[in-house]
Parts: structure tokens; C-alpha cells; sequence
């Protein structure tokens, strides 16, 4: 069984059309580029001399820039062409990026990292409609699990290429100058490919918004009624809003309870996080196993319940075996509930209002992320961290309880849909 799992699994992604796969090939440039920035920028900042205030806002700036973008770049997606979006979204967010590696005003830092949250935020929104539309309705979860993990796999390279660049940078490049910069600017040629892979999308209904003619009625004409969401963007946005708070609440720090609460060291740390990581890709790769037997919604109804048990154990246990242990089991669980959500939403929001949904989703997630870190961030400091998973279990029990509640009817058992037909006939 296992075999022929993974036959079907290779031989569905093999089965790709030539715009999925750049697309997979894009995800791969800023997966790399991302995992690269991710591991060096902060101390690029602070080897300039800045501290760790300037940072941080740095940093903030660029989230609340991308946030508060992601509504109107929804309303952008679902009025033009999402093709020529994501390529200029994309080149204008690669350009916002050099000013901020190559100059040392902070004014000018914060004013480029802000448009590149902004240009970004347009690119991101626009890749699930495009991906969604250039995949066949059974194939979405293949397509959506392989988008997550190729992406999480080239973070991972990105990392490890962020650690060992900057070395290598100094000793064999004579510019002089600081490694971490040169690995930053040389980093943004991966932004570039991204760009070339998205350039070279085929043209056509399958990467468009609108209809052409409803697209030229409409593209000068805006009204307020363009943002009255649909009673199933409300639902999706509410789930996104109760998972966003679980989230914010603990994940931001797990390394800390890790390091002050069980004591665990640096190299203890990373193999738990390498061992999640190895069960993540796990968990992507099986997702569509586990749709196809019990349908998108209740796979990810059933992982978010079942994480719930391991948030509350690494919340009471004093031993870093067994946290280690549940996290490792819950990060495999939570994660793989991701593409089967993605799936499943892009399935029951109408084409028109796709880009609106994920930018209001986006947004949602991100406040709802914003304000949870801020007050757990309170607890934390002040030595309680019980009180933090409790409420991230909470949240994933209140969304997985929201999914099923408003999407129990709306997808058949896999396994019952043989029988409905016989009745039907």
C-alpha cells in the first residue's frame, strides 16, 4: 500500500502543467532567498551598529506594510490580470529590496522595507489564486503539499547556504566589506530567477482574474460593494482569525520555553527542530493520502484536534524528552493541516472573490498573530508560559470546532461517494 501511495504521489506531481511547475520553481528561489535572509539579516543590522529597537522595527514595519496591503492587493487579483500582478509585484518588491542591503540611512531602510512588505504582500495573494487555477480540482492538495514543502526544504538549504556564504564571501571575493552584506546582495539574484519563473507563465484564462469583459467593465469603477465579503469568506476569515491566535501565542516562542524553562541547549534545540522538519515534509506528502480518505475539511478538522493533546503535554512536562518529543508530533500534525485548508478554501470561494478572501484571511491571521504574541510576550515575561498553550489549544480546538461546524455538509465522504452515486442512479 505504502508503495503504490508513493507511485501515485510522484506520478500526480510529475503530472504537473508547465505553469505549476514554475510556480514550484519560483517557490524554490524564495524559499532559498527566504531561508538566507531569515538566518543572517538580524545580524547583518546589528554588526552595522544598530541595535536591537531599530531591528525590531524594522522588521515590524515591513509586517504591518504587508498586512495592511493584503485587502486592496486582494481587490488588485480578483480586477486584473494575476499573472502580469505577480511579475510586477514581484520585480517591484525585489527592487525595494537592494536599497535596504546596500544603504545606511535608517529612514531610507524603513521606507524600502515598508515597500517591499507592501510589493510582497501583492505577490503573495496572488500565487494561491494562480496556483488553484492552473490545477485540476482533484490535484489541488497534490499541488498545494508539494508548494509547502519544496518551499519548507529550499528555507532549509537557504539556511544552511546563509551560515556558510558569508565566510566564503570574505575569504575568495576582494571587494572587502561585510560578509553578511555581500551574501544579502548576492541573495537577491534568487529574487530575480523568481521573477524570470514567473515571467515566464503562459498567458491565457488560466492565469487571468475576471473574465475580459466583466475585467473592462469594472477596471476603473470601484465600489464599496467590492469589499462586502461573502457568508463563506466571513467563515474562512473567522477560522483564520481563532488559528492565528493560537499560533501567535506560543510558536513565536518555543525556542525560549525550550531554553529557559527545560534547560535545553543549543544543540538540543536544533536536532529537535531538524526532526520536526523531517516529520513536517512528512506530514505534506501524506496530506493528500489522508484527503482522499476522509475529504480536505476533516483532515484538517481531525490534525488540529489531535495536535491539541501535544500542546497541553509540552505545557505540564518539566522533561525535555517528552517535549521534545510532542513537539516534534505537533508540528507534524498542525503543518500538515495546511494544504488541505488551502485546498479546500480555494474550492469553496468563488474565482471572483479569490485574491479578496486571501487578502482579508491574510490580514485577519496577521492582527489576530500581532496581538497574541504581544500578550503572551506579557506572560512570558513574566515566568508563565501555562497559561500561553493553554490558550494555543483553545484556539486550535475552537477552529477545528468552527470548520466542522460551518463545512461538515459541504464536502461527501471520500469513501461514501461510490455509494451516493448508486443511490442516484
Amino acid at each position: 500500500m505504502e508503495t503504490e501511495f508513493v507511485k501515485n504521489y510522484l506520478g500526480t506531481v510529475a503530472g504537473f502543467n508547465r505553469n505549476v511547475r514554475l510556480l514550484l520553481l519560483r517557490t524554490i528561489m524564495m524559499g532559498l532567498y527566504t531561508g538566507i535572509h531569515g538566518l543572517i539579516f538580524n545580524f547583518y543590522i546589528l554588526e552595522m551598529g544598530y541595535k536591537a529597537d531599530f531591528l525590531g522595527l524594522l522588521i515590524s514595519i515591513s509586517l504591518l506594510a504587508s498586512s495592511t496591503m493584503s485587502i486592496p492587493a486582494g481587490v488588485l487579483c480578483d480586477r486584473f490580470d494575476r499573472r502580469k500582478l505577480l511579475v510586477i509585484s514581484s520585480v517591484l518588491a525585489m527592487l525595494a529590496t537592494l536599497p535596504v542591503f546596500l544603504l545606511r540611512d535608517p529612514s531610507v531602510m524603513l521606507l524600502f522595507s515598508a515597500a517591499g512588505g507592501m510589493f510582497g504582500s501583492i505577490s503573495a495573494v496572488c500565487l494561491t489564486p494562480i496556483l488553484s487555477d492552473n490545477c485540476k480540482r482533484d490535484g489541488t492538495v497534490h499541488v498545494f503539499s508539494a508548494n509547502a514543502s519544496l518551499g519548507w526544504i529550499a528555507s532549509v538549504i537557504g539556511c544552511a547556504l546563509g551560515g556558510l556564504l558569508p565566510g566564503l564571501m570574505i575569504a575568495h571575493l576582494p571587494l572587502g566589506g561585510s560578509g553578511y552584506q555581500l551574501t544579502l546582495i548576492a541573495s537577491v539574484a534568487l529574487l530575480g530567477l523568481s521573477c524570470l519563473f514567473a515571467l515566464l507563465l503562459k498567458k491565457g484564462n488560466k492565469c487571468a482574474g475576471p473574465a475580459p469583459k466583466a475585467k473592462a467593465k469594472s477596471r476603473f469603477r470601484f465600489s464599496l460593494k467590492d469589499l462586502r465579503p461573502s457568508p463563506t469568506v466571513l467563515k474562512f476569515t473567522l477560522t483564520s482569525v481563532t488559528f492565528g491566535v493560537a499560533s501567535g501565542m506560543i510558536v513565536p516562542y518555543f525556542n525560549v520555553y525550550f531554553m529557559k524553562v527545560l534547560h535545553m541547549d543549543v544543540v538540543q534545540i536544533g536536532l529537535t527542530s531538524a526532526a520536526a522538519g523531517a516529520f513536517m515534509l512528512v506530514g505534506f506528502i501524506i496530506t493528500p493520502y489522508a484527503t482522499s480518505k476522509i475529504g480536505k475539511v476533516r483532515s484538517a478538522v481531525v490534525t488540529k484536534l489531535i495536535s491539541a493533546p501535544f500542546v497541553v503535554a509540552m505545557a505540564f512536562t518539566k522533561d525535555f524528552m517528552i517535549a521534545a518529543g510532542a513537539y516534534v508530533v505537533y508540528m507534524f500534525l498542525i503543518n500538515m493541516a495546511g494544504p488541505a485548508t488551502t485546498s479546500f478554501q480555494m474550492e469553496q470561494i468563488k474565482k471572483h472573490e479569490q485574491g479578496f478572501a486571501i487578502g482579508l484571511m491574510s490580514t485577519g491571521s496577521c492582527l489576530a498573530v500581532s496581538a497574541s504574541s504581544f500578550v503572551s510576550g506579557l506572560l512570558i515575561s513574566r515566568g508563565n508560559y501555562t497559561v500561553p498553550f493553554i490558550l494555543t489549544c483553545a484556539g486550535y480546538v475552537a477552529t477545528a470546532v468552527l470548520l466542522y461546524h460551518y463545512f461538515k455538509d459541504v464536502e461527501p465522504l471520500p469513501l461514501l461517494r461510490p455509494v451516493a452515486r448508486v443511490a442516484a442512479d
